[in-house]
């Protein structure tokens, strides 16, 4: 006949009723641990940690794959800022050369400029020193007096 413990009798008529059908099974095929998947002495809380550390597995490999796609997707956008900056950097080069090709012609012109002034004025100094002499006494006093106020 089936033998109950006390403490059977302690639990709701459901589990008392699976745990001797777990029971009468056990005795009549010592291995049907695999049919219920557990041993007769199953422990909830144990079914609950393994539940539990389960699904903490499965949480961390999903994160781990999204930190993956993360570092792929930031990767991804750096390669492009970097293409980015390169393409901007060589048009800002070359608008520095055509800036610095643009400053050279115009140095070179006001030199010449400058160069044929300064022939032009030695030339009237010594045509006319007088008259050079009160143009350039003139210029003096006009400046003297703006830079004063």
């Amino acid at each position: 006949m089936l033998k109950l413990s006390k403490h059977l009798l302690l639990f709701p008529l459901a589990k008392v009723m699976r745990l001797s059908l777990i029971h009468i099974t056990m005795i009549e095929n010592p291995n049907a641990e695999a049919i219920f998947g557990a041993s007769p002495a199953h422990d909830p809380f144990q079914a609950a940690k393994a539940s539990a550390m389960k699904a903490a597995e499965e949480l961390r490999a999903a994160a781990a794959q999204k930190a993956a796609e993360f570092r792929n997707a930031a990767e991804n956008q750096a390669h492009n800022f970097r293409a980015t900056a390169e393409a901007k950097a060589a048009d800002i080069k070359e608008k520095a050369g055509e800036f610095r090709e643009y400053a050279d012609e115009t140095l070179v012109e006001a030199r010449e400029r400058f160069a044929d002034l300064r022939v032009e004025a030695e030339r009237f100094a010594r045509e006319k020193p007088l008259q050079a002499l009160l143009t350039a006494f003139g210029i003096g006093f006009i400046v003297g007096n703006i830079l004063r106020r």
